[in-house]
């Protein structure tokens, strides 16, 4: 009889765990056990914050010398003189003689015309000393004449000697209009020996190369000896200039950089924004997104120093000058440089470093980790302003949300993940 009853007990408590079973409701034992094999992905979570979020906008160009002088002869001949003191790369000031070519024919000009230039002040001289005689004979014969004049009236002189007095008289104006034309003329000549003299001078000036600057002596393409013409220069582009051209000097002091950017920048940049500028021959890591490096590790300041208003038609770009305020001396003049040009800054913004974002057809989402820390639901976000490790973000996401990192790519919305130590993660960012 006791077994009879220990064999209806276990048949209902069969039956009771089958009808459990076909209700669909789990008992914990069960729920456990899927939980545990539920398969997880290890990601890095960083908590979003406020932050300022500075923009850049990306250009190349060639920095080139404000102060750049092209020097050569105006003339033919033979270059007589180089000063061996001098050679490319060394300084030179404003004035300093670099070279001339053969002076006899010059010299001879200029010494010619300084002759006749104290020829013809000489003749001057002549002239006014002639026309003071002449004003002292003309003051004379109307003395004289007003004299026998009132004589006549008195009837102390005779009809005669009145008319001889008049005559001198006339004869003294005539000589004086000479003397004064005559002055007239040597004042011509004076003028004429003056222009003659500046333009043998001028040529003298142009068989001599002088630094009209300050600068450091960029080309030297003469030598000693050599026959020149000015006929060897090639001035069809800068390149052939530059070999050809007999002395180049430039002032390294301030660099200018022209940059052509999209038109669609045009109102991201404005005259006298910050530029941060990065040297071929530096070789920093770049793209054309944002600095590699933080904007402090760069030597090489600059700034907009003018906007261009026009955009090119065909190539849709309009032209930026930059101009150096620091670090000048670390570029070349012709070197090719990559320019950051600070564009619009948001303040205070919620940002996710660039590594949290991911797109499908071009719309921007993340992964925010769930209120149980061990799931991540799918966040579609509004884009701002993109930054150098920063994205602004405008919509989807409020300051202190955990959002995912590393890890995303094999994430979908309602994925299980196992986070990463939080020192971990620190070191990972």
């Amino acid at each position: 009889m006791k077994h009879l009853q220990l064999s209806a007990l276990a048949c209902l408590a069969a039956l009771l765990s089958a009808c459990g079973s076909e209700s669909g409701q789990p008992d914990s034992t069960t729920t456990q056990a899927e939980q545990a094999s539920e398969p997880k992905t290890t990601v890095r979570v960083v908590e979003t914050e406020t932050r300022d979020v500075q923009t850049f906008v990306f250009g190349e160009g060639t920095a080139r010398a404000v102060k750049r002088e092209f020097l050569t002869f105006e003339s033919a001949g033979r270059v007589d003189y180089i000063d061996p003191d001098i050679k490319e790369g060394d300084p030179v000031k404003k004035g300093q003689l670099i070279a001339y070519q053969q002076q006899d024919r010059p010299e001879a000009e200029l010494a010619n015309a300084q002759a006749n230039v104290v020829e013809s002040q000489s003749q001057r001289a002549i002239a006014e000393a002639r026309l003071e005689e002449a004003e002292a004979s003309l003051e004379l014969a109307e003395n004289t004449y007003e004299r026998f004049r009132v004589l006549l009236e008195k009837t102390s002189a005779s009809p005669q000697e009145v008319e001889e007095a008049r005559v001198q008289l006339e004869q003294a104006r005539a000589a004086k209009v000479q003397a004064e034309r005559q002055l007239a003329g040597t004042s011509a000549q004076i003028a004429a020996a003056k222009a003659q003299y500046d333009s043998a001078n001028v040529g003298v000036e142009e068989s001599r190369i002088t630094s009209p600057i300050d600068g450091v002596l960029a080309r030297l393409n003469i030598e000693q000896g050599q026959y020149f013409s000015p006929q060897q220069v090639q001035s069809t582009n800068e390149a052939s200039a530059l070999q050809t051209i007999p002395v180049v000097i430039v002032d390294t002091s301030t660099l200018e950089i022209t940059v052509n950017l999209p038109s669609y920048t045009y109102s991201s940049v404005e005259v006298g924004r910050p530029v941060l500028i990065v040297p071929e021959q530096e070789g920093l890591s770049v793209s054309t997104s944002a600095p590699a490096n933080a904007p402090e590790t760069y030597q090489v300041r600059g700034v907009v120093y003018s906007k261009s208003p026009s955009v090119d038609p065909e190539t849709r770009t309009f032209s930026l000058k930059v101009r150096t305020v620091q670090g000048a001396e670390r570029l070349q003049d012709g070197a090719f440089v990559t320019t950051w040009i600070l564009g619009p800054n948001a303040e205070n913004a919620v940002a996710v470093p660039l590594t949290a974002l991911r797109f499908e057809n071009n719309e921007p989402f993340v992964f925010v980790l769930g209120p149980d820390g061990s799931h991540v639901e799918r966040r579609a976000v509004t884009l701002g302003l993109r930054g150098r490790q920063f994205q602004e973000v405008t919509e989807g996401l409020t300051a202190g949300e955990q959002i995912v990192t590393d890890g995303k790519s094999s994430l979908s919305d309602g994925s299980a993940v196992r986070i990463l130590a939080a020192d971990t993660a620190s070191s990972g960012e």
